[in-house]
């Protein structure tokens, strides 16, 4: 599915869906494969945006989408509500002015339905990678958290399911970087299938080639 054309436009693909399990999944994947299409062309102005915002029917039925997803609806609509209002923002300006808008948008996805990727994510009998990042924070540190957000979604894409992966917005749910005392953002932690920290990196322009390299290792002590 491709997301820059020749016009530069940048086009979110969301399907207007009755509430089914895999909605937040959607909603966080199309926005990953966005991120990572306008990363790949960094030079080019974005001269038009169509966003479309997901929406989902649910008339009569707030309680089975709260329930579902484990959020509120409220917080659900204000999402809405904030993807529908970077249309204007997105016109004519620099791709990685839009790559930041981008990754607040993700971020607030994966803040929208923590408790629903929370469940999800620990439920898994797979090796799993945490990236904490942070809305919020000074210019270098959000610098560094768009960079390696990125990268970590790069990682994901190459991995194609060797791994789950989970990033959170450590400004509004810090309570997992309390547990694991991982208190610097962007930082990353993998943990094995019994979700066990097997290895944590903090605050490291090499975060990335350095999980790359020992989870490269692990797969060797595993074989």
């Amino acid at each position: 599915m491709g997301f820059i054309v020749k016009t530069f436009s940048i086009i979110l693909f969301f399907f207007s869906i009755l509430v089914s399990a895999q909605t937040p999944l959607t909603i966080e994947r199309t926005a990953s494969d966005v991120i990572l299409a306008v990363a790949a062309d960094t030079s080019s102005p974005v001269n038009e945006t169509s966003v479309i915002y997901p929406f989902y029917y649910a008339g009569g039925a707030i309680i089975e989408f709260e329930k579902a997803f484990l959020t509120d609806y409220a917080s659900y609509d204000s999402l809405k509500h904030f993807i529908s209002g970077l249309q204007d923002e997105f016109k004519n300006i620099t791709n990685d002015s839009a790559l930041v808008l981008l990754n607040q948008y993700y971020l607030r996805i994966n803040s929208t339905f923590y408790n629903y990727f929370k469940s999800k994510f620990f439920a898994s009998a797979k090796t799993k990678i945490i990236f904490f990042s942070a809305s919020v924070s000074c210019p270098c540190t959000l610098e560094m958290c768009k960079k390696q957000l990125i990268d970590i979604l790069k990682l994901r894409k190459e991995q194609s399911g060797i791994f789950d992966f989970w990033v959170i917005d450590s400004y509004w749910n810090n309570e997992l970087q309390i547990k694991y005392d991982a208190y610097f953002a962007p930082s990353v932690l993998v943990l094995n299938g019994d979700n066990e920290v097997i290895k944590k990196i903090e605050y490291d322009e090499q975060m990335i080639d350095r999980l790359k390299n020992f989870l490269a290792e692990n797969d060797k002590g595993d074989n």
